[in-house]
């Protein structure tokens, strides 16, 4: 169980801080809720603590972890690599971003940027791409403290090191 003030990522809305737990009831049964104020939309999340681990709630990664899982992930994708069949390469992607693995996001993301270095990006592509930056920025924020703004610079930066190469 998280305790109030734990800081949290729900694969499909991001990263957030858990403000309270809540009970409520719901068919006349009384569960308890995790109150989550998410960074990236802000708004609140309700996370029935009994599906939390069900639902993939996690503990965010440190600073020095996601920093690395970023520098490591900043290298050119392999030929191989992306998938060449566009809606298996979406829906495989979209399934990447669903998890909520920092590692997987990273991957999209720079799969993309590259695809992005060569030709514009079709509307799905740039919306997992956008959707990608944002769920690594909003960890990235939340574990330095920092605001968005400066944790999407930070991504951006170490993606335009890699097409620099």
């Amino acid at each position: 169980m998280y305790p109030v003030g734990s800081k949290v990522v729900h694969p499909c809305y991001g990263a957030g801080t858990i403000t309270k737990i809540q009970e409520k009831e719901v068919h006349e049964e009384t569960r308890r809720y995790y109150v989550i104020y998410t960074i990236n939309r802000p708004m609140e999340l309700m996370v029935a603590v009994e599906n939390a681990e069900s639902t993939g709630l996690r503990t965010i990664g440190t600073q020095e972890e996601l920093r690395q899982v970023l520098a490591e992930g900043a290298t050119l994708p392999g030929e191989d690599e992306i998938n060449t069949d566009l809606r298996a390469r979406q829906n495989e992607m979209r399934e990447w971003l669903k998890s909520g693995n920092f590692d997987q996001v990273v991957n999209v993301v720079r799969q993309l940027f590259f695809l992005n270095s060569r030709r514009p990006l079709g509307s799905v592509d740039r919306q997992l791409f956008d959707q990608g930056k944002e769920l690594l920025a909003g960890e990235l924020a939340l574990s330095s403290d920092g605001n968005l703004a400066s944790a999407m610079h930070e991504i951006e930066g170490v993606l335009a090191e890699m097409v620099a190469e």
